[in-house]
Parts: C-alpha cells; sequence; structure tokens
C-alpha cells in the first residue's frame, strides 16, 4: 500500500512522517529518497545556487527525482509505504502556481504507479505561517525554499491544496482524505493520519 501525505508547508508533515518511520513504518522523503533524489535536491527547492531556476528544468529535476523514487523505493513492494510528498505537490507548485501543463506531470508518472491514498494536511494560512516563521527561528540552515518567501505566495498554496489538488486527484481515481490541523495538536493529527491508514487497508 502506497499512501502520500502532502500539504503546504507548516502543516506538519515532516513531523508525522519522521513519527511513523519512528514506529517502523516504510518512510520516504522525496525528493530524498534515493541518492539521486538527494543530489537533486536543491535543484528542486531552489536552493543555494538554484536561486531563480527555469520553471521547466525544476520541474524535471522533480520528475527524475521521484520516478527514481518510485523505481527504487516504492514498485513492486506489497507493504506500507508512505511518502512526505509526491508528484501531488509538483501538480500544486509546477503545474497549477507556475502555469506548467498538467499533460507534462502526466508523462513523468509510472505506468504501473497506483496511489492507495493520499492524506492532505491543511490549516488557517496565517497559523501555518507562523509554523513556518517559528520553525526557520529555530533551524536557520534548513534555508528558505522558492515558496516560503512571500506570505501571498504561501496563501496561495494552500487554496490549491484545499480547492483544487482534491478535485484533480478524486477525477483521477485517487482517494482523498483531508486533515485540518490549525487547531489540532501533532498527536491529534498523528492519531487522524494512522486512523487514515486503517480505514484504506
Amino acid at each position: 500500500m502506497f499512501v502520500v501525505i502532502d500539504g503546504p508547508n507548516g502543516a506538519g508533515k515532516t513531523t508525522i512522517i519522521n513519527n511513523l518511520k519512528q514506529k517502523g513504518i516504510d518512510t520516504l522523503s522525496s525528493p530524498n529518497g534515493t541518492p539521486l533524489a538527494q543530489f537533486l535536491r536543491p535543484v528542486c527547492r531552489g536552493t543555494e545556487s538554484w536561486v531563480g531556476i527555469d520553471k521547466t528544468v525544476q520541474f524535471l529535476a522533480f520528475s527524475a527525482a521521484r520516478l527514481d523514487e518510485y523505481i527504487k523505493r516504492v514498485h513492486n513492494k506489497d507493504h506500507l509505504i508512505v511518502a512526505d510528498r509526491w508528484w501531488t505537490s509538483t501538480y500544486v507548485y509546477q503545474c497549477i502556481l507556475q502555469g506548467l501543463e498538467t499533460k507534462f506531470l502526466e508523462y513523468t508518472i509510472h505506468p504501473e504507479e497506483k496511489i492507495s491514498k493520499v492524506i492532505l494536511l491543511v490549516g488557517d494560512p496565517q497559523t501555518l505561517i507562523n509554523r513556518v516563521i517559528s520553525e526557520r527561528e529555530k533551524n536557520p540552515s534548513h534555508g528558505v525554499c522558492t515558496w516560503t518567501k512571500e506570505k501571498e505566495t504561501m496563501i496561495r498554496i494552500n487554496e490549491i491544496y484545499i480547492n483544487e489538488l482534491p478535485v484533480y486527484l478524486i477525477n483521477k481515481g485517487i482517494n482523498v482524505a483531508m486533515v485540518d490541523t490549525t487547531d489540532r495538536s501533532i498527536d491529534q493529527v498523528q492519531n487522524l493520519v494512522e486512523a487514515l491508514f486503517i480505514s484504506t487497508k
């Protein structure tokens, strides 16, 4: 079973994934799950020397990283694998936000890929922005990716996750669940996410 956890920055994805990993669940943080994906990560995030990278080049880097991750980490596996972001993020950031055609994304998805469920962690935009600022203060080395530089961009990303991505996924026949993290503790969100795993089996 392949489950994707996605959502805007500040929604708690990474914490949830780390907790699941500590419980022995096979997790995948994309783009970071293979040596090639790790190599391409700065390009994908538009950080370090890749600030201002061409959007098509960035899209191709994301696509190469995720296809490599799928082939090496997910394909033909028969146990639960949970990914922190997937091509669902590419749809949000590169297709909707940057205007690349969705057909380009669909060309890069492995023909045998099947996502069991996408769990979207969302929340009040200002709450998520405050969480990102707080995390950045605690961990300055984490860096500022292309999409967390401006408040307006972060608000628009949240709107896409709530209103547009679910419609796209449902039209593709992919099971979607949404969890509002605004007024919930990370433990409450964790319990809801794990309950959704059970309902998927």
